[in-house]
């Protein structure tokens, strides 16, 4: 090759090669990273969070990941990549993932019954209240389907909200949410806490309403049934090995222990109170048996990146296909329908406008709040009890997580803020 043509074809390499990199800037340039770097800064400097962590996809890479903060603020601990979170409810995505993976086997229908492989559940009456505060029960219209669940229209209550009634009450009792029971101070295992549920009472007949609830640990319970292990080994063997997502469990391992954040509650004052020390913590019990399908996993953000992604390409990650496409499509879809009532009043309409399998799907963007807090049409996703949330967008092939650990009464302003930052939309848009 002569000299010239030598120096043309490097000019020409040169000139893609820039090209190349301004398009890329310019694709990705509707993300101001200073913005968010300075929303996650100012929310630890402002003591809105103690610690937080923060990931953005969008077109082919990560744009944005960073930390600020504690993730253990007794012992002054950073937040790193690596930490490590409860992500609660964030586990119900991932357990959607499980019973829809079953259901391309043919193991399982959602149409099936739930008495199919959990008998007791059959036992459950609906309770009404009537004009004059007496409890009356009620045999139940229909079976409760494995649908039912998924959608939480089940009927279910959860016991995590307080006492919003005598009904509610009941379930807050029965102390189906904790790791350990309060009252024998023992783990009990999901088999254990379906025999506890099966003395409740429905708060509404199946497909009547939503009302957030156990069921998708009542699903896990399915799973369990029906492979005839732990929910935690179906979870390895299914995703977390194939997939290479080493930090993702039900329990702390050895090696994870010091990463583990602490959690903590967030008074109306804005105060933070150490609730469950995270070098002391029941996650780390070797004999833990609580392996919830709707609040169980710790996960890094790493780790459930991977998940966010297998979700986004449409159930194939790095060339290992675990639901068809067409699965997820189905999962992505709102199947709840305009008729069915909200019976939680801050966790409605004006909080998401559809519900698909396993997460909250946007549907429209007609009220101020929607069209405010970053959510596309399409994006699906949910997010954990002590602050953590994600979102998978496929219209625009993107995703983003936060991570963050403690509870509160109040969903944190950040999430909208974030979410806001990742789709290029302000507050006074």
């Amino acid at each position: 090759m002569s000299t010239h043509k030598i120096i043309s074809f490097f000019t020409v390499l040169l000139i893609a090669i820039f090209t190349l990199s301004a398009s890329h800037i310019d694709k990705f340039s509707h993300v101001n990273m200073n913005e968010v770097d300075n929303l996650l800064n100012s929310a630890v400097l402002n003591k809105e969070v103690i610690g937080i962590s923060a990931l953005i996809y969008d077109e082919g890479s990560v744009i944005y990941k960073n930390s600020y903060g504690l993730r253990d603020r007794e012992r002054k601990s950073p937040v790193e990549t690596d930490t490590v979170w409860r992500i609660f409810s964030m586990t119900k995505p991932v357990t959607a993932t499980i019973i829809m993976d079953l259901q391309e086997e043919k193991k399982l229908n959602l149409s099936d019954p739930v008495s199919l492989y959990i008998p007791e559940i059959n036992n459950m009456k609906v309770a009404k209240i009537d004009k004059n505060g007496v409890i009356k029960f009620e045999p139940q219209n229909r079976a409760i389907t494995l649908e039912d669940l998924m959608l939480h229209r089940s009927g279910m209550g959860y016991g995590i909200f307080g006492s919003e009634n005598a009904l509610t009450s009941i379930y807050e009792n029965a102390e189906l949410f904790y790791v350990v029971d309060k009252k024998s101070g023992v783990s009990e295992s999901m088999e254990e806490k379906m025999t506890k549920l099966s003395k409740l009472p429905l708060l509404f007949q199946p497909g009547e309403a939503w009302y957030y609830s156990y069921s998708m640990d009542v699903l896990g319970r399915v799973a369990e049934v029906i492979e005839g292990k732990k929910l935690g080994e179906i979870m390895d063997e299914r995703l977390f090995k194939p997939l290479g997502m080493k930090e993702t469990s039900f329990g702390i391992k050895q090696e994870q222990q010091k990463r583990f954040a602490s959690n903590y509650f967030k008074t109306k004052e804005g105060n933070f109170v150490l609730i469950e020390d995270g070098q002391n913590s029941p996650f780390s019990n070797p004999l833990n048996e609580f392996q919830s399908g709707g609040a169980g996993l710790v996960s890094t953000i790493d780790d459930f990146s991977i998940f966010a992604k297998l979700m986004l390409d449409g159930g194939v990650y790095k060339g290992h296909r675990v639901l068809d496409e067409k699965t997820v499509d189905l999962m992505m879809e709102d199947h709840m329908g305009q008729d069915k009532p909200y019976l939680i009043p801050w966790l409605g309409p004006d909080f998401m406008s559809g519900f698909g399998y396993g997460g909250s799907v946007q549907i429209d963007e007609t009220t101020d709040q929607l069209a405010r807090n970053g959510k596309s049409i399409g994006h699906w996703g949910w997010s954990g009890a002590a602050g953590t949330i994600f979102w998978v967008d496929r219209k625009n092939n993107s995703f983003g997580i936060l991570m963050l650990q403690f509870l509160s009464d109040e969903d944190p302003k950040i999430h909208d803020e974030f979410r806001a930052l990742a789709f290029n939309r302000t507050k006074n848009e």
